[in-house]
């Protein structure tokens, strides 16, 4: 009899094994974090309301400042649209599936539609819809009093409340390179190894003091600006303690979404020289 019960419930205690790894599977996924550099559009629906002009584009404005994402304002949306947008935009009144066709022909993994409209207050409301899915992923609302316009620190919190956290974690690359191996490198009071190193993924935007040193040569000291999404080249040259006096070129690269700069520096090498690098700068 025990065999029989035990033969009846092994089907039943797999099904259910199963259907806990399943469930465990569906979890983690559902807590994955987004691209933090995923493609959104803003789209913006007024019904019938003049209210909060430029709203939308003061809300791109804010997610280049706090976030990596590939956000298209409105003007760039309807360009790649087509003119047309507005009057599908209409016809779907909201809806999110509707919405998120918008943003498939886009090629956007989220749309944030962007909602105006006036009972006697002004109402505001946000939300993100994943386009995948088609469904709204998060929305936030508030009421404002006519002719108020939400302040810079207001917008900021209602990304907050709309976006998942990892959205606002930015970081930059410094890639530290010395003429020397086995020298030690310290960036930010860190230690970081040894030279060679690989290349450093840190948050940004932030200032960083770097320092690389070896007995028996002069240290090299810096401190750089590292932007959101940059990528600083730093190569750090030592020279032995009590060599005569020279001159020479030292240099890194920052590269970024504005531009090139590359730094020049000279460094004091004679007796009273501590290695301390001087740096001009010119873009291009």
């Amino acid at each position: 009899m025990r065999a029989l019960i035990r033969s009846r419930c092994r089907p039943l205690a797999r099904a259910v094994a199963r259907a806990l790894a399943m469930l465990a599977l569906l979890a983690g996924t559902a807590r994955a974090d987004p691209d933090p550099k995923r493609k959104l559009v803003m789209l913006e629906y007024r019904a019938g309301s003049s209210a909060l002009p430029g709203i939308a584009a003061r809300i791109v404005t804010t997610l280049g400042k706090q976030t990596s994402l590939q956000v298209l304002g409105l003007d760039q949306t309807r360009a790649v649209y087509g003119d047309h947008l507005d009057q599908v935009l209409v016809k779907c009144a909201g809806d999110a599936a509707c919405v998120a066709r918008i943003g498939q022909k886009i090629g956007a993994a989220e749309v944030i539609l962007v909602g105006i409209s006036e009972l006697g207050d002004v109402i505001l409301t946000m939300q993100r819809i994943d386009v995948a899915n088609r469904a709204v992923q998060s929305r936030v609302a508030d009421s404002l009093a006519a002719g108020a316009m939400p302040s810079e620190a207001q917008i900021a919190g209602y990304l907050s409340r709309l976006l998942p956290p990892t959205d606002f974690l930015r970081f930059g690359v410094i890639d530290i390179v010395a003429n020397l191996a086995g020298a030690a490198v310290t960036v930010g009071g860190e230690p970081q190894g040894v030279t060679p190193i690989a290349a450093l993924t840190l948050h940004a935007p932030a200032s960083y003091d770097i320092r690389v040193e070896k007995t028996g040569y002069l240290p090299f000291t810096t401190r750089v600006a590292l932007p959101p999404d940059g990528e600083i080249k730093v190569e750090a040259q030592l020279s032995k303690r009590g060599a005569e006096a020279a001159w020479y070129q030292h240099w890194y690269v920052l590269a970024g979404a504005g531009g090139t700069a590359i730094y020049f520096g000279t460094r004091d090498t004679g007796p009273a020289g501590d290695g301390r690098l001087s740096l001009t700068a010119t873009t291009r």
